[in-house]
């Protein structure tokens, strides 16, 4: 089954949902897929028993229906396609968002009593920091790519 998560430009929604959700696959924007690689894992896992395999696809590699098609033509393996869309952003936010929440909320009203303006907070590792409006919209996200390798290590 193929699930299409949000992220047009950064994969980082469909690698995490993949990880947390036991996706096989991940395909994202930032690393350029073959299908024949992916193909060869579904063929590969159902010689060993298996009966599914999760594929997560961000919304910005495109072509969920398409990727369904290749795999089913390659593959004689039935498809599905799920598209998530915004329903992926009405969940019930964790403990960590609710913390990261009031934390990034606190800096805000800190920075407002201070007379600050033309500034965003961002979270840098573990930490909450500043950076100015232009820099917060033209920075781009580097995805993980340790992450993304351990998937194929560890979604046998």
């Amino acid at each position: 089954n193929i699930i299409e998560v949000m992220g047009r430009n950064c994969g980082d929604l469909a690698l995490f949902a993949g990880i947390a959700g036991g996706a096989e696959s991940i395909i994202v924007p930032e690393i350029p897929f073959e299908i024949e690689k992916v193909t060869n894992r579904i063929m590969a896992g159902r010689k060993r028993g298996k009966l599914h395999h999760l594929i997560v696809l961000a919304e910005g590699v495109g072509g969920a229906y398409e990727l369904k098609e290749m795999i089913q033509d390659s593959t004689g393996v039935e498809t599905k396609v799920t598209i998530l869309g915004h329903v992926q952003r009405g969940g019930t936010p964790s403990a960590q968002d609710r913390l990261l929440a009031s934390e990034m909320g606190n800096k805000a009203v800190n920075a407002l009593i201070e007379g600050q303006s033309g500034i965003a907070f961002a979270l840098k590792g573990n930490e909450v920091t500043t950076v100015t409006i232009p820099e917060a919209v033209s920075t781009k996200r580097q995805i993980n790519r340790e992450l993304y390798d351990m998937v194929n290590e560890i979604s046998i």
